[in-house]
């Protein structure tokens, strides 16, 4: 499971960053691509948050998945409400979500590209039969 939430954790980071090249930024001018896309992403964090964060909190990789699965809720809120299509526009909660998300949008991104490459690191070590922190 941690490649697919590795996965969309990239996916999240090609549709929010700022830095993205402007080939790359076409993902974010459809509304029906990115409320899949960012839905994906809200799935897997609330998964990786919700499921094996609170399930192994003492352990480190629990806690990765705890912090990196609610960065990546908050991202995908961001980009649902921003760039999807208009349902995501009229919840209040959304709204409400959004507008105390929205200052804190670059150190999100920062945060989650911090996130993948900790989930990138630890797959290919874990891959190339290396000891991963436990």
């Amino acid at each position: 499971m941690a490649i697919v939430v590795s996965v969309f954790m990239l996916l999240g980071l090609l549709m929010a960053s700022p830095w993205v090249p402007p080939g790359l930024r076409v993902l974010r001018s459809k509304p029906g691509v990115v409320d899949v896309l960012a839905s994906g992403l809200l799935l897997a964090g609330l998964w990786n948050s919700l499921w094996h964060g609170l399930r192994f909190w003492a352990d480190f990789w629990g806690q990765a998945a705890l912090v990196s699965g609610l960065v990546m809720v908050a991202v995908a809120i961001l980009l649902l409400v921003e760039h999807g299509s208009d349902g995501w526009r009229r919840p209040r909660a959304a709204l409400r979500m959004h507008a105390a998300l929205k200052p804190l949008a670059g150190v999100l991104v920062v945060a989650l590209a911090l996130c993948f490459c900790l989930y990138a690191w630890g797959l290919v070590r874990l891959n190339l039969g290396l000891p991963i922190p436990a």
